[in-house]
């Protein structure tokens, strides 16, 4: 009677989830027993909402009433609509570097002899990582939704600040200083979408079937950012062919504000979601979080994931937002400014397969290997680029070609995989913190990256990214956990074991026989005032 499924003690309710029918324990069967039953079927409960155990019945309808192939693809727009925004990045990121290099051809004299242009292109990151870290804490304390809505908005006002950027009586050293001022506060948005967009969409994506979840992760992500890249690098490339070579201002000014649509496009999809199911169900205050045993469990591992983070940033930022300079220093000296962009919308569009390629391969070898194998093929393409930079430069095409494979290898590695690994290696109560402090370290090897790569000296760059690659390499395959498609879950549950050991009880609750109140309903909560004002700005952004 203990430990067996039993399909009559759970009824479709027609709504959000399967009911069990509770019974009492009979008379015979002492209560220990009763305790092991509830146990296991509480798991075959869980094992099927996740998809295992399914019977040819259920194949054909999911557990909410509809067709599991509409489910799958309803759930499929959840992932998508919670990491795309992501896009934002790419394209601000690219963009900018094409804005660069118009700013240099527009105002010579007043970019020659100072760092205004580098520092436009790094003060983004900068704001970035603010928002990572800030809204690492947002999303866990508040829901993925509030930030995930509040991250849009910022976007959207700081993209429009940035697109009319203008100095003080037309001074072109002040409009240089707004435009700085202006996309830190557009970084900030990005770096929010970071712990609320992805951290969303990993949750999510544990929805889907077994067997996709990692795929639909690097796709609506780091897909998105790459796709981002390649709109950032076209978009410039047709304004100049439509405005022409005398007609730089609105190109650029343009090409900033064409990223408006992408979060004003995600806005409405967003305000309607709904926070994930399982940030939902194991939601919990930060207050009642063991934070030491947390360090214990996860501060090694956070650690790995944070320096492979910054060691691949610390190049792959750096590559594709000089992107342009690196071609125009290839191109002739006469070559036109549209001809430049043409041959780096070339180079970017090798963003995309290595995403999508990343994506299939991380199911299919899973996220370590997957990672492992790109990084030491980029290291090999990175050497030998190094190793014949003479005789590539004087030969366009087969540059281009060559270093697009570069970039490929990148995003098909590291690219995906290192964000996959950090929203899905550690319990929900903690994941948004979790990711936003990776993600902001690995931004931290970006700002290095500006200023490391910034110069003309091509051929070291692309040794010192090579070398980088195998050393990362070899953290990954010592240190890095294999990840199972229901690694969510056993995380999950490895927290919640390692807590009741340690003392702590279980800080989820998730144990129904035996119920734990994390706090005492009948008190009211302590007054505080940062908590107030906070909810209260949240509530005014909203509306």
């Amino acid at each position: 009677m203990s430990g067996g499924w039993d399909e009559s003690k759970y009824v479709d309710n027609g709504e959000d989830e399967v009911v069990r029918q509770v019974s009492e324990p009979s008379v015979e069967e002492p209560i220990e027993a009763s305790v092991t039953r509830y146990r296991s079927d509480e798991e075959k409960l869980d094992d099927k909402s996740s998809g295992a155990h399914v019977t040819e019945k259920e194949a054909e309808f999911d557990i909410e009433g509809g067709s599991r192939e509409t489910s799958q693809w309803k759930h499929f727009l959840n992932v998508a609509v919670a990491g795309v925004a992501l896009m934002s990045d790419g394209y601000c990121s690219n963009s900018i570097g094409t804005v660069i290099t118009i700013l240099r051809k527009l105002y010579p004299e007043e970019t020659t002899h100072n760092k205004s242009l580098q520092d436009i292109g790094m003060i983004a990151y900068v704001g970035t990582i603010v928002g990572q870290l800030s809204f690492g804490w947002y999303s866990d304390r508040f829901g993925r939704k509030n930030g995930m809505i509040t991250a849009t908005i910022i976007l959207i006002v700081s993209t429009a600040l940035c697109t009319g950027a203008y100095g003080y009586k037309g001074s072109i050293n002040g409009m240089l200083s707004a435009l700085i001022a202006y996309r830190f506060f557009l970084g900030i948005g990005i770096g929010a979408e970071y712990p609320c967009g992805s951290v969303a969409a990993s949750e999510s994506s544990n929805e889907l079937k077994s067997g996709l979840r990692h795929a639909a992760f690097i796709v609506v992500t780091d897909g998105a950012i790459d796709f981002g890249f390649v709109v950032g690098a076209l978009v410039p490339y047709i304004l100049v062919c439509i405005f022409g070579e005398h007609h730089l201002r609105i190109v650029w000014r343009l090409s900033i504000g064409l990223g408006l649509v992408i979060p004003c496009v995600l806005l409405p999809f967003r305000i309607a979601m709904k926070d994930p199911k399982t940030y939902v169900k194991h939601k919990v205050p930060l207050t009642k979080i063991p934070w030491l045993l947390v360090l214990k469990m996860y501060g090694f591992r956070l650690f790995i994931l944070c320096l492979i983070w910054f060691v691949y940033d610390l190049s792959a930022f750096a590559f594709g937002l000089y992107s342009s300079t690196i071609v125009d220093g290839v191109l002739p000296a006469d070559a036109s400014t549209a001809r430049s962009f043409g041959w780096n919308v070339l180079i970017n569009t090798f963003y995309l397969p290595g995403a999508l390629l990343g994506g299939v391969f991380s199911d299919l070898l899973g996220p370590k290997y997957c990672l492992i194998t790109g990084l030491v093929l980029q290291s090999i393409f990175g050497f030998f680029m190094s190793g014949f930079y003479n005789q590539l430069v004087h030969k366009i095409a087969g540059f281009c070609v060559i270093y697009g494979i570069f970039l490929t290898l990148g995003e098909f590695g590291p690219g995906g995989n290192i964000g996959l690994l950090a929203s899905k290696t550690s319990p929900t109560a903690i994941r948004g913190v979790y990711y936003g402090i990776a993600a902001a370290i690995g931004k931290c090897g970006a700002i290095a990256g500006v200023y490391a790569f910034g110069g003309d000296q091509v051929r070291n760059y692309f040794y010192a990214a090579s070398a980088m690659a195998i050393f990362v390499a070899v953290l990954a395959l010592l240190f890095v956990p294999k990840l199972k498609q229901t690694c969510i879950e056993d995380e999950d549950k490895r927290f919640i074991q390692a807590c009741i050991d340690a003392g702590y009880g279980n800080p989820y609750n998730y144990e129904k026989n035996e119920p734990e109140q994390l706090e005492e309903p009948d008190r009211p909560p302590a007054f505080n005032p940062f908590l107030s004002a906070t909810f209260s700005f949240h509530h005014i952004i909203l509306c």
